[in-house]
């Protein structure tokens, strides 16, 4: 076992804490003491898999069949797998004096962005700090509104589970149909919004924002890396891009009835949940194709690097934007503020976008193809899996009627989308030698 231990690198052992996690969490909720009733082991496992990978898709209903027990349960999973199981035994390692291997050192690092100036318990002990002082602070807001209609215990149990499910993007829910009865409210809203934005913004944007010494907005501009200017920059433009859009397209649709308060509130908690959070305001099973194919857009592009967000990130989204706008215009390099963008990210960028599509569009196609499987719905299968490959969450209303073979084809988009499909190309290719020989050049048609 030791020797199995040595041989894996931490990418391998990132994954495989990931793997245990969802099975020790699955056994767990398999246990009578956590449901009302008697559950599958697919169902229990497939429940493990969304809290660890914080994506909210679900089969069984939170509210309904999971006791008290099993809830904070699914809450343990949920926290655990938003911090990421490395982060945690990296920072137990730290505090017991251990010292931190090169390899370790390099592949946080690599997770969590441009943070090689920090030194590696900074890093760590920033990250809990700032998860737990946003997630306490959330959970106090929503405090004041859940106990004008529920019982003080009842009031602090829910504030405290949708605290800390908003800023993990998990989308899980102690109510039966997500936040629908509180649209109107602006404080749970906003509140929530803010707590998906920051989980999902990456702990280096963070970092940078609350170290900001000058509150004017020019300063401040100025002294934030490329990287946090460029994850702001095109977190907002998504955020009231997608507002806007599905503000026009669902005017006279699901928003027809609601005040106009109500429909500017939905339509910027949609724009915001859809990148990766999957609380939902409104039935999303009553959407247009139109504002479907939106969310689609947005699921897939998700959060930002370092964060607890999935898809491929708004800096790859930015970056193929940018690659994009210079070759219209005939430029060579990739210029950014003033700055020129490295072009291997540019390559990172291309292979991340290639390879989730095409692992979305298999995804798809064995749900839709496979005749034994009986949901058989493109867009409702593309949506679904988009949604879980982004850990997002929202769900079109197919999910709970799935068979098991499909629950399992989702766990492992879930768990594909959690840890990143290039993580997991680096881990199956990482021990293979590679032997570098240049070929002659060549040139074909293209276009």
């Amino acid at each position: 076992m030791k020797k199995l231990l040595e041989y894996l690198s931490p990418i391998d052992k990132v994954l495989l804490s990931f793997v245990l996690l969802i099975l020790a969490g699955a056994c767990i909720l398999y246990l009578p003491v956590c449901t009302t009733g008697s559950i599958s082991f697919v169902d229990a496992l497939f429940t493990s898999t969304s809290a660890v990978c914080v994506t909210g898709l679900i089969v069984l209903e939170t509210a309904k069949d999971f006791t008290f027990v099993g809830q904070v349960v699914i809450l343990l999973l949920i926290q655990l797998g938003g911090l990421g199981i490395m982060t945690f035994s990296v920072a137990l390692l730290s505090l017991m004096g251990g010292s931190v291997s090169i390899k370790w050192r390099f592949t946080l690092q690599n997770m969590y962005s441009d943070v090689s100036k920090l030194p590696i318990r900074n890093i760590l002990g920033r990250i809990i700090i700032y998860t737990f002082t946003i997630e306490i602070t959330i959970a106090l807001i929503m405090f004041t509104q859940f106990i004008k209609r529920f019982t003080f215990a009842q009031a602090v149990w829910h504030s405290i589970f949708h605290s800390v499910s908003a800023f993990c993007n998990a989308g899980f829910s102690t109510f039966s149909n997500s936040l629908m009865d509180y649209n109107g409210n602006t404080v749970i809203v906003i509140s929530i919004a803010i707590a998906i934005i920051t989980g999902g913004i990456g702990f280096l944007a963070m970092s940078e924002l609350f170290n900001v010494k000058s509150f004017r907005l020019k300063q401040m501009w100025k002294k934030l890396t490329l990287h946090t200017r460029i994850v702001l920059t095109t977190t907002t433009i998504l955020i009231f891009g997608g507002m806007l859009l599905f503000y026009i397209l669902e005017y006279n649709g699901i928003l027809h009835n609601m005040s106009v308060k109500e429909k500017l509130l939905a339509s910027f908690f949609q724009s915001v949940t859809a990148r990766t959070a999957g609380f939902n305001t409104v039935d999303i099973g009553a959407l247009r194709e139109g504002t479907c194919l939106i969310l689609i857009f947005l699921m897939f592009i998700g959060g930002s690097p370092g964060s607890i967000a999935g898809g491929v990130k708004t800096s790859t989204f930015a970056i193929l934007w940018f690659f994009l706008v210079s070759r219209l215009k005939g430029l060579r390099q990739i210029a950014v503020w003033e700055r020129a963008l490295a072009y291997d990210n540019v390559e990172r960028a291309v292979t991340l976008v290639v390879v989730s599509g095409l692992f979305i569009f298999f995804a798809t196609f064995i749900l839709v193809v496979v005749p034994t499987l009986p949901t058989g719905e493109f867009l409702q299968s593309f949506f679904e899996v988009t949604s879980a490959f982004g850990t997002v969450g929202l769900s079109m209303g197919i999910t709970p009627k799935t068979v098991p073979l499909e629950r399992i084809i989702l766990c492992v988009v879930m768990y594909t989308g959690r840890l990143g499909p290039l993580t997991l190309i680096s881990a199956l290719t990482m021990h293979k030698k590679t032997i570098n020989i240049k070929y002659a050049e060549d040139h074909i048609m293209i276009g």
